[in-house]
């Protein structure tokens, strides 16, 4: 990999809000939410960025310059490749520059080292698009560990490289710093926001043209799975969860079992620690029964809730998840090469579904709000991930459907089907998405080949 010689830059950067319409906002001044998707950038939602978390830019070195321009280089290791030019600009900067003396396609000693050592303010550069860069695996494994270390910012450079099997997309949205950077025609990082308000204020921030496109498919397949009603019956866990977490909260409210599932009909509330903050919020004003109030009124009261809910609902799904069964063994998956999964279920969640099934898989929780169904981003992350062109989500829910067509709607290019399984999927499945009373039977049906 080459670089011109050493120059100072004055970049300009385009700071991408999530999706909507087309547009510029300062992220600098704007909160890190979701509360005005018609300002957000269409650009950011096509790469499954949150409002404010992507910074473009014109080169991969302009974005480098910036990076040293907003956090002053402490200890950084770099990829072989990266030394000559970047060693120099970093100790320029009064950095210490160190070279991953052993870094190989089958491990990362090296950086493992590093953890072991890490100081506040280090940082590791790795260049993917090297042909002697460490595989996927191998980096999968030190991201995991570096989450653990937040201090540690991890650069991740041309991690799209046509020989790479997968990308690092979904490690920029899992614990720790990860400033993911392609090139193209131009350049883009996708990092939190709050890097990205920083970044930007480095690069003296103002608006600039130049579109750039999201990562192309490999041509390859993939199919993606929620969890609840698709790889886990969940019996009645999570209704109760609810219904103990309320009659904590609020033991006078009137709750029946039909105003948890038509909150769910409802679209909006696959995160039951939402949907209880909605009980509370519809309490407030007589709304309950449940009927099919709007409910978009009540935002803020349901936001100013969930905190709440949150904790109370995680105590009594302690005792709750007993119920859950298992519905999909891994042998039934194995005719199929590339699997994920999207669902409504935070982290901790996931983590108790996979100790029930018995297996793992690469998957997107609801870990942030732009990866909270019905919202699109986590399916378009999997497709970057997998480099799929054509991706198939197994669904059981409305909020399940909407995602799927969401993500169609802003990548286009691919080729997108939802698979609607369950007893209510004649309430939200379209006429050409295949259909089943459960994922076993998808397969058997060869609607999924």
């Amino acid at each position: 990999m080459g670089y011109p010689p050493r120059r100072r830059f004055r970049p300009e950067f385009l700071v991408c809000r999530r999706a909507g319409y087309p547009g510029v906002v300062n992220s600098q001044t704007e909160p890190d939410s979701d509360s005005r998707p018609g300002l957000e950038d269409r650009a950011a939602a096509r790469l499954g960025a949150p409002e404010g978390g992507l910074l473009a830019g014109p080169s991969l070195q302009a974005l480098l310059e910036t990076l040293m321009s907003a956090r002053a280089p402490g200890r950084v290791l770099l990829s072989p490749p990266l030394m000559p030019h970047w060693g120099h600009r970093i100790e320029d900067r009064g950095g210490r520059a160190l070279p991953l003396r052993d870094e190989a396609p089958h491990g990362l000693a090296s950086l493992r080292a590093v953890l072991a050592e890490a100081q506040p303010g280090d940082q590791v550069w790795l260049d993917l698009g090297d042909p002697a860069a460490a595989g996927e695996d191998a980096v999968d494994a030190f991201l995991a560990l570096a989450g653990g270390l937040p201090d540690l910012l991890v650069v991740l450079l041309r991690d799209d490289a046509p020989a790479r099997r997968r990308t690092q997309r979904l490690a920029v949205d899992r614990p720790g710093q990860v400033l993911l950077i392609r090139e193209g025609a131009g350049a883009y990082a996708l990092v939190r926001p709050a890097l990205v308000r920083a970044l930007a204020a480095a690069a003296d921030w103002r608006p600039a043209g130049g579109p750039f496109q999201p990562l192309a498919g490999a041509g390859g397949s993939l199919l993606v799975l929620d969890v609840d009603g698709v790889l886990i019956d969940p019996g009645r866990a999570f209704m109760e969860a609810v219904a103990g977490a309320l009659g904590e909260l609020a033991p006078d409210l009137p709750w029946r079992d039909e105003d948890y599932l038509s909150l769910k009909r409802a679209g909006g509330f696959n995160n039951d620690f939402r949907l209880t903050a909605a009980a509370l919020a519809l309490a407030e004003q007589g709304g309950l029964p449940y009927r099919g109030a709007a409910l978009e009124p009540l935002e803020d009261r349901i936001r100013a809730f969930e905190p709440r809910c949150r904790t109370a609902v995680r105590a009594h799904y302690a005792r709750t998840r007993s119920l859950e069964r298992p519905m999909v063994a891994r042998e039934r998956l194995a005719a199929v090469p590339e699997l994920a999964i999207f669902t409504g279920r935070p982290p901790e969640e996931l983590g108790f579904a996979f100790e029930l099934l018995g297996y793992t898989l690469p998957a997107v929780a609801d870990s942030a709000p732009h990866l909270r169904k019905p919202r699109p981003e986590g399916l378009i992350q999997l497709a970057d991930a997998f480099r799929a062109e054509r991706i198939t989500f197994v669904g059981d829910s409305l909020d399940d459907a909407a995602a799927l067509r969401g993500a169609r709607a802003l990548r286009p290019e691919l080729a997108w089907r939802f698979a609607a399984v369950g007893p209510e999927r004649g309430r939200f499945a379209e006429s050409a998405d295949p259909q089943a009373a459960g994922l076993v039977d998808l397969l058997e049906s060869g609607y999924l080949s």
